[in-house]
């Protein structure tokens, strides 16, 4: 028994190494030694940074860098190297700035960075990247010139922004020196909003009030609905984060300046953010006694802030009044947009309230949204299942 267990553990052995020759060959060296061997062997370095409680960093090196066309690529291309940047290679870090992992980075000989991308990828799209870091045209580095030059249109502008993002670096002050540098009519055009509304989330940066004093335009060509939406959501962020980070200081600090100033939101933003400080803390019980004055006051025309709570509801509240309040929200959202998330939400509260041939009905035609639209139906097709029979 002994001996067929040591030729097991002697096979998986055998199979690890053969699997490790195949994948990529990290070099033994340090990243100022990799730039040596870089200008040697006329090749880029290719960096796989690290950190030892990262769970996507395990990942990619048990599935993805061991595999056969990914060293293949690799070996023939790069110098490849691998460190835990917490650890010896923090000093590199402080010029990375690397804040989400594992960081993929790739740079010339003279340790200037070529391309850049964070978080876990699969064997496909982790080649793609270093081709793309092979490919002046795609390089970030190229990117960073021509903004420096001006020389990037406003469609241009967007996807650099969107990349530096991608590549864990901190897009907000450049966000922020844009959209507060532009000229007025700039500003206010689509590409510019899209900017604004999809990547720009710090309140402390200058643009913030640039966003504020121009709330009327982006109201008047926009909707006033969006540019609102928009302003309570950096400032919900904000204060989440606070919350996240145990910062109750920094918390009251926001919520003090906003009740002291004259933004007519400000009431409804605390509101929002007290509900999901509730909701990050799993103090579901406050949560309930804060949804129904909340949607009460401002959110019975909004779907969006309906469906929410109600969701919220069909998970954690037991309260049957309390679950008729949402049942009576859930169909508010589904009657002003009939999409596969506010069904599947009306589906969930019916379910949760035992009410299976509602539930049935609402989850069915989730499912027939969700086929059209091209929506992943799986989660009313889970519910649907657990539907009791003849119920």
């Amino acid at each position: 028994m002994k001996k067929i267990i040591l030729l097991i553990v002697i096979l998986f052995s055998e199979l690890n190494t053969h699997a490790q020759e195949k994948g990529i060959q990290f070099q033994p060296l340090s990243y100022e030694q990799a730039l040596q061997k870089s200008k040697e062997v006329k090749k880029p370095v290719f960096l796989f940074g690290y950190a030892s409680w990262c769970h996507f960093c395990e990942a990619m090196k048990d599935s993805v860098l061991p595999l056969e066309a990914v060293g293949e690529f690799y070996n023939k291309n790069f110098v490849c190297i691998k460190l835990d940047l917490e650890k010896e290679g923090k000093q590199l870090n402080q010029k990375l700035r690397s804040r989400n992992f594992p960081t993929l980075v790739f740079f010339n000989s003279d340790g200037e960075m070529l391309h850049r991308l964070s978080g876990k990828k699969d064997a496909q799209d982790f080649i793609q990247l270093g081709k793309d870091a092979l490919d002046s045209t795609k390089q970030l580095r190229t990117y960073i010139y021509k903004y420096r030059d001006g020389k990037l249109s406003a469609a241009q502008t967007w996807e650099y922004f969107k990349m530096v993002d991608r590549a864990g670096m901190d897009n907000q002050p450049l966000i922020s020196n844009y959209l507060t540098l532009i000229s007025e009519d700039k500003l206010i055009t689509g590409t510019s909003w899209r900017i604004m509304y999809d990547l720009f989330r710090d309140i402390e940066q200058p643009c913030m009030k640039t966003i504020m004093d121009h709330r009327e335009a982006f109201a008047t060509k926009y909707t006033a609905d969006s540019i609102d939406n928009k302003i309570i959501g950096l400032y919900s962020n904000a204060l989440m984060m606070k919350v996240q980070m145990v910062d109750t200081n920094g918390y009251n600090s926001i919520v003090n300046k906003l009740k002291a100033s004259k933004l007519d939101l400000a009431d409804k933003i605390v509101a929002f953010s007290e509900l999901n400080r509730c909701k990050l803390k799993g103090q579901w019980d406050e949560y309930g006694k804060l949804a129904t004055p909340f949607v009460d006051k401002y959110a019975l025309d909004d779907y969006r802030r309906l469906n929410d709570v109600a969701f919220n509801f069909s998970e954690h509240i037991n309260d049957r009044e309390l679950l008729n309040s949402a049942e009576g929200w859930s169909l508010k959202a589904v009657a002003m947009m009939d999409t596969y998330r506010n069904n599947y939400t009306l589906g969930c509260l019916y379910y949760r309230m035992e009410k299976f041939a509602e539930a049935r009905k609402a989850l069915n035609h989730a499912i027939e949204l969700g086929v059209k639209n091209g929506t992943d139906p799986k989660l009313a097709l889970l519910l649907m299942g657990k539907i009791p029979q003849g119920k």
